[in-house]
């Protein structure tokens, strides 16, 4: 018989070749009048049904309450065959084709192939991490996969802090290093190639200099056995070209960036580099542009949705600090703090969306002087890719320019009314990360609102309110309506997730910013269940994942704008871990509901 539904996707994709060739010698093809019962509640099922042709509707035995309907290439019913019995009802809504693989058979495949039985037993989050891996391909994520291990560190090699530096660079020749680790009485530490040039030839050191002259002591560490791409992550966040491998406390090797550029094949360090090494912004620009290309090329690779937030977060920032310490003069780089809010602040923000940003200045008597640096800056940001922000949220907006005193009479009158207008505005505010400047400014605002008072007070209830304000893309018979094929992604589960998870974070006294730490701080104060918080991780990491997806095959000009996603455009997999994902956001919300008292608004 030959099979007429594709079965090279998850979960079967799972599957060895002769375990799916087992499977297509094994499935029989039945038919189900419009109105006929498949399975009654109680019943042992027959086996995994798997629609070919027609509309099944799962409801309960009297069918007045519907909970699901399953369509093409969609799947029924798996909890009835692991739990011996149906607890609803199954009808065909419509003349219906169903392959049924029979329970014998379906339980031997369970038997033959742990993925596949996994896929079937687990909670969301394996699921998705199964379908990733399963999409990303076997050799494409071999570097992400690879570990720090003998084969990827070079043995250390020490020198005492007597040495001198005409000692440690013949010792460096001998030994084809160009890094070596210098171990005094209190600390060790790391010199370079680089260190001893700039020392002697732009320095004023001699070739009889001790080299704990020179030397860094704050080194950079990862742990032996650690992802390399984690390593790579370290080294693009602090602009260096090595770390230093731990094991058990003790350094046993370095691990350097040129010995990890044959596997790595994104390139992300061409662009660190390209930042670091640009002397005009028409210099960052051209790096601004290569971002979106390693985007793709990392989710190709199976990249998880984390590591690309991480990464890109990091480049995008290191992106405007180059861009400031270019555009504005050093007198005035420690008189100002540039924050960057929203998912941006957060940390979760991959392609480019509308720029959200702040200023906080130092004296008010550095405002005129200040203002057309930010125009230019402003201007940089659009030329990287950064539209301007429909709401005015920019730090050329004067609403969003403040001293330190205007920014915490600001919060305090945002807090006290309560508007809408003004509680949007705080949990913009509230997301904001400092990122160019002088960073104790953003501190001392940040103190304004992490005060008990406030956090006991009303106003966190009034805080909340915003993630209920759009309703979660469910209909009243548990499956995701759709608007013209498509589903609004951030107001539907987005949003009101990353809202409420604000919310109580504000509440408690949590100052992170990235929602899956704030997540993380959450649980440790039990304030959410571990089982809470971790279907909320999963939920926000489908719906970010399968955005980044559908945005970058849209092929428009400005992919991360677009919130829509096109269910015609998934595979059945896909449309069911976004309704299971859906009721998370949707019972969190309840859960909101109930903390905060806000029946009136659910």
């Amino acid at each position: 018989m030959t099979i007429q539904i594709n079965l090279n996707q998850p979960p079967f994709s799972f599957l060895e070749p002769e375990q799916l060739q087992w499977l297509t010698g094994h499935l029989d093809l039945v038919f189900y009048p419009a109105g006929s019962v498949i399975l009654n509640e109680g019943d042992a099922s027959p086996g995994l049904f798997i629609v070919y042709k027609g509309v099944v509707s799962e409801t309960d035995q009297s069918g007045n309450k519907l909970y699901a309907r399953y369509g093409n290439e969609d799947i029924f019913d798996v909890r009835a065959i692991l739990e011996s019995g149906c607890k609803h009802k199954y009808t065909a809504t419509e003349e219906t084709l169903c392959y049924l693989l029979k329970t014998k058979d379906f339980i031997h495949l369970l038997d033959k192939s742990k993925d596949f039985s996994v896929y079937f037993k687990t909670d969301l989050g394996t699921r998705q991490n199964l379908v990733e891996q399963r999409d990303s391909g076997a050799g494409v994520s071999e570097f992400i996969l690879s570990r720090i291990d003998e084969e990827s560190i070079r043995p250390p090699v020490y020198v005492t802090g007597q040495t001198s530096l005409s000692r440690v660079a013949a010792i460096m020749e001998e030994q084809k290093y160009d890094a070596v680790l210098v171990r005094t009485a209190k600390e060790i530490g790391i010199v370079t190639g680089t260190d001893l040039l700039r020392a002697t030839l732009l320095g004023d050191k001699t070739k009889q200099t001790k080299v704990a002259d020179i030397a860094q002591f704050n080194l950079i560490e990862v742990k032996y056995g650690d992802f390399l791409f984690n390593a790579l992550l370290k080294m693009t966040q602090h602009h260096i070209e090595r770390v230093v491998v731990t094991r058990d406390g003790d350094i046993v090797g370095m691990l350097e960036l040129m010995d990890m550029l044959s596997v790595f094949s994104t390139h992300s360090h061409v662009i660190a580099m390209r930042i670091e090494q640009s002397k005009t912004l028409k210099e960052l620009v051209t790096a601004a542009k290569r971002l979106e290309v390693l985007i793709d090329s990392l989710n190709q690779q199976g990249v998880k949705i984390v590591a690309i937030m991480e990464l890109i977060t990091t480049l995008n920032r290191r992106l405007m600090q180059r861009a400031f310490e270019l555009i504005f003069p050093k007198r005035l780089q420690q008189s100002v703090c540039i924050l960057v809010l929203g998912s941006e602040g957060r940390g979760e923000q991959i392609l480019k969306t509308d720029q959200d940003n702040a200023i906080i200045l130092k004296n008010e008597h550095d405002r005129e002087a200040v203002l057309p640096l930010l125009q230019s800056f402003h201007q940089a940001l659009l030329d990287f890719g950064y539209p301007p922000c429909p709401g005015g949220v920019m730090f050329i907006n004067d609403s969003w320019i403040n001293t330190v005193d205007g920014w915490q009479g600001k919060v305090g009158r945002w807090l006290n009314s309560a508007s809408p207008e003004a509680m949007m505005n705080m949990a913009i505010f509230m997301d904001g990360e400092a990122i160019c400047g002088d960073m104790e400014l953003f501190r001392q605002v940040k103190r304004s609102w992490q005060k008990p008072e406030l956090r006991s007070s009303v106003a966190s209830a009034w805080f909340a309110r915003p993630a209920l304000k759009f309703e979660t893309p469910l209909n009243f018979l548990g499956n995701i309506r759709e608007d013209h094929g498509h589903i609004d992604i951030k107001k539907g589960g987005i949003f009101p997730l990353v809202h409420g998870v604000r919310a109580l974070s504000f509440e408690f006294g949590v100052s992170d910013t990235n929602t899956l730490v704030r997540l993380d701080r959450l649980q440790e104060l039990q304030v959410l269940a571990p089982e809470v918080v971790q279907g909320l991780k999963d939920a926000l990491l489908f719906f970010l994942r399968i955005r980044l997806r559908q945005q970058l095959e849209s092929g428009v000009d400005n992919p991360g704008l677009s919130q829509q996603l096109s269910l015609s455009a998934m595979r059945s997999v896909d449309r069911s871990l976004l309704r299971h994902a859906l009721h998370r956001v949707k019972k969190f919300k309840q859960l909101l509901i109930n903390h905060y008292h806000l029946e009136s608004f659910g």
